[in-house]
């Protein structure tokens, strides 16, 4: 059998980054966001709402299908890890939409934004996933760390819009 060119946890990283950066920027390019000049974010939830399926992207998806096909600890935090990066990035580059959050006029890309609201998400996700289950990897694991990372994202977005 001839040897694989490319390590199974990158492989896997780098099929979750693409699923979950499509999946973003689609939502991003169906909210309006994804191009052009400045856009205002409504206030409160509605606000939170409009980032929501782009947020649950970068935070859910690059974190639960490493860890959950992952055949060690250290595949599974590597290709986490990988997915999150790839993704965030491609997010942050193709997706140049400006938008201006709450009264003050503060300025972002959307895809900065987005992806600076997946962040703490998708790590406390892959820390349940590793912390709260035997082995680190797995179904299980993939599963606690998909949950968990969801649970953050909402709070997040809840604190977003209860912010503005």
């Amino acid at each position: 059998m001839p040897r694989q060119l490319v390590p199974p946890w990158l492989r896997r990283a780098l099929e979750s980054a693409a699923v979950s950066a499509v999946v973003a920027l689609g939502a991003l390019a169906g909210a309006g966001l994804a191009a052009g000049g400045p856009y205002s974010l409504p206030p409160g939830v509605a606000g939170a709402l409009l980032l929501a399926p782009a947020v649950f992207a970068l935070a859910v998806l690059p974190v639960a299908y490493p860890v959950a096909m992952a055949a060690t600890r250290g595949d599974a935090v590597l290709g986490a890890m990988a997915a999150l990066l790839i993704a965030a990035d491609v997010t942050v580059v193709v997706a140049g939409g400006r938008v201006i959050m709450g009264p003050g006029g503060l300025e972002l890309g959307s895809g900065l934004l987005v992806a600076t609201l997946a962040a703490g998400p998708a790590i406390v996700g892959l820390l349940c996933g590793e912390l709260l289950t035997p082995l680190g990897f797995g179904r299980r694991a993939g599963a606690i760390a998909a949950v968990s990372a969801a649970i953050a994202t909402a709070a997040v977005l809840a604190a977003l819009g209860m912010a503005a």
